[in-house]
């Protein structure tokens, strides 16, 4: 899983979702509602790229394929918050990214391409993620590891970041 390319948007419209919930309607007309969860859902970020030259174009292409279009997940690089100090989703926390739809590419000029896309929030078990690993032990399993070093292949890991020596 890499993550997604050290580019800067030109402009991001970032919408904060809401935690899950529903609402019900008794017989005497009183609503009442029930929280069904304590992380938000429905976040999205959407985002342009302009005057990107052909190469960076192709890393965002390459991203999105690599990522199996909108199935697997990845984070987010710093460049994507730019000016922000503490950005409205940190860059390694109990949230992945995923794409909701297919990346817009347009061909502006000679040689300069403006790309259009949305991602959407996966919300993973922030227990199950490392950071630094470096040798971690191969007890407990974990699904994702960033920056794994030489932390062991065994038991298996779903996503490991920047693998490093990682067998």
């Amino acid at each position: 899983m890499d993550p997604f390319p050290a580019l800067a948007p030109t402009s991001r419209t970032f919408v904060p979702g809401d935690v899950p919930r529903s609402m019900r309607t008794g017989l005497s007309g009183l609503t009442t509602g029930y929280r069904q969860g304590n992380r938000r859902i429905g976040q999205t970020l959407s985002m342009t790229f302009g005057h990107l030259t052909e190469q960076e174009m192709n890393l965002i292409q390459t991203h999105y394929i690599n990522c199996n279009g909108t199935y697997d997940i990845f984070f987010l690089s710093p460049e994507i918050w730019g000016d922000f100090v503490n950005p409205p989703i940190p860059l390694l926390s109990d949230y992945a990214w995923r794409y909701a739809g297919q990346p817009s590419i347009e061909d502006v000029s000679f040689d300069r391409f403006t790309v259009s896309l949305e991602l959407v929030t996966y919300a993973i078990n922030f227990s199950d993620l490392i950071f630094d690993a470096g040798g971690a032990a191969a007890s407990p399993a974990r699904t994702y590891i960033l920056d794994g070093g030489a932390a062991s292949a065994t038991p298996a890991r779903d996503y490991v970041i920047n693998s490093g020596a990682s067998r």
